[in-house]
């Protein structure tokens, strides 16, 4: 009955409620007073929804601080029944103006009741956020250019979201709440296919620590084995958190999966040294071996992100640099772990020993990336025709998505482009294209974000990633954190590992720098 015409002009107060009713009782032959029975009976069912009223009380607050916010309603309702429905115990004093149909005459999806919504607000449409439960009526007011967003059953806490991060404007000190509530904890996870398994690793609190210069939240684990931010109480390495509740023992997590990893004793490194290379995992392993060798990768990445004063606890990068220029395979091509019996070449790796090697320039015998020189050529043709060729499109050994490395290449651009023209041109001819190719392709969040954040960093213009940023806003989650989502994985076994605390890192630079 509500999708006649007859409905339609009861609810344009073209027709008073009893002719209508009495039309629908020939028009469906149904007795007239059980149409009104029936409606009646409707009306008494009606509940608020709590999860939009929460929102409505946020809103209530958010106008309070901001007087430019305004919530208005549009309604096609008839006046009978709007009289009812004002009985429901809701806070309507939060709408600064109702629409009804029957005041305007016209009725969603009319274009002219929502050019009569605009012209009577003065709201700019491409300012607006339209909500609606019917797919036609998003359609009319996104053609005249609303930004309309659809509220389903299953995707209101999507919508509630949305509202927040782009009215309240709060997504970032939500984020950096997260961040801080969680220091020292924002450890890692891996997807085991059952319960994912949590663990510390100085991995990503090294990207962490350099996303947000926050070192009050970060742990880690220095070459020498001493412990920083860590509660030896409470973060035993004896146990790692499965779950919320459970532990699984470190011992049951290493003979579980063996990655193919090498042990520590296994490579050419003088006597004394090896205690000034970095490590992966903090404390004991999960997931893979129980010994776990010390790498590139993580070595590449403290030292371009540690401030200067704390450089004078680890070794020389001159010292550094030549253990890597000795770790080169068959192809010439640098390797991912200080050994000889387990020889890996992941081009993400070779991304951030470059940005070791650019940073440190001079002291590793060095100075600029362009110069021709036969212990990084390959390395370089490497990087180069992975970003060409779009190598990593299914990631690689040791990264899941292809995100991990433009975003490493990203950061690598940035850092050499001063004092490495050429390279640096070579890259960005290569990595803009690729970027702007995965726009809008779905990814998990961590994954999302470096996507976005490499975008950033090279200054693809904010409209192209707006519809990716908006669609990682929505995944914010009630705490202010985001989702671990994944970007590298264990070599062998391929488990996914992610990081809540990295994915928000990532999100609070991000809205940082777009001053979000």
């Amino acid at each position: 009955m509500m999708g006649t015409v007859t409905w339609h002009n009861l609810e344009r107060n073209k027709m008073q409620a009893d002719e209508a009713f009495r039309q629908l009782s020939v028009e469906f032959n149904v007795d007239q007073t059980l149409i009104q029975k029936a409606l009646d009976q409707a009306q008494s069912t009606l509940r608020i929804n709590k999860e939009i009223e929460a929102l409505i009380n946020e809103l209530v607050a958010a106008k309070a601080r901001n007087s430019r916010i305004k919530v208005y309603a549009m309604s096609n309702i008839a006046e009978d029944h709007f009289l009812c429905l004002q009985k429901v115990p809701f806070l309507w004093s939060v709408f600064d103006k109702v629409f009804t149909s029957f005041n305007a005459g016209m009725r969603k999806p009319d274009l002219s009741f929502f050019r009569y919504v605009i012209e009577q607000t003065g709201c700019n449409p491409r300012n607006t956020l339209y909500l609606d439960d019917k797919p036609e009526n998003i359609c009319a007011g996104r053609a005249l250019g609303l930004r309309g967003e659809i509220v389903s059953r299953d995707g209101r806490t999507r919508v509630c979201n949305l509202v927040r991060n782009l009215l309240f404007n709060d997504a970032f000190s939500r984020a950096e709440h997260f961040l801080r509530s969680n220091a020292r904890h924002l450890h890692s996870v891996m997807e085991t296919g059952a319960e994912d398994v949590v663990f510390k690793d100085n991995y990503a609190q090294l990207l962490i620590w350099g996303l947000t210069g926050m070192e009050d939240i970060i742990y880690l684990t220095w070459p020498d084995g001493v412990t920083q931010g860590l509660d030896e109480e409470k973060d035993s390495p004896d146990k790692m958190l499965v779950g919320e509740n459970q532990s699984i023992s470190l011992s049951t997590a290493s003979a579980s999966v063996d990655t193919g990893r090498h042990s520590t004793t296994d490579h050419p490194i003088p006597s004394g040294l090896e205690v000034n290379l970095w490590a992966y995992f903090g404390q004991g392993t999960v997931g893979t071996t129980g010994t776990f060798p010390r790498d590139f990768d993580t070595t590449s990445i403290a030292y371009v992100t540690v401030p200067q004063a704390y450089l004078q606890r680890l070794a020389a990068p001159s010292v550094i640099a030549e253990i890597m220029f000795a770790h080169r395979d068959s192809d010439g091509l640098m390797e991912t772990y200080f050994g000889t019996h387990r020889p890996r070449v992941s081009p993400e790796v070779c991304v951030n020993i470059f940005r070791f090697l650019n940073k440190f320039g001079d002291a590793v015998g060095l100075p600029s990336l362009d110069v021709s020189d036969a212990r990084i050529a390959p390395s370089k043709e490497l990087i180069i025709n992975t970003l060409a060729y779009r190598a990593v499109l299914y990631g690689s050994r040791f990264y899941t998505e292809p995100e991990a490395f433009l975003y490493f290449v990203s950061m690598l651009y940035c850092e050499c482009k001063e004092n490495s023209p050429q390279f640096a041109a070579e890259l960005k001819m290569h990595l803009e294209p690729a970027l702007m190719e995965r726009l809008h392709v779905q990814t998990n969040p961590l994954a999302l974000a470096m996507r976005i954040r490499s975008c950033q960093l090279m200054n693809v213009k904010e409209q192209f990633v707006q519809s990716d940023l908006e669609s990682l806003l929505e995944m914010q989650q009630a705490d202010g954190g985001w989702p671990a989502g994944h970007f590298c994985r264990t070599g062998r076994s391929g488990l996914n590992i992610g990081s809540r605390g990295l994915t928000t890192a990532l999100m609070w630079r991000i809205l940082k720098d777009y001053k979000l």
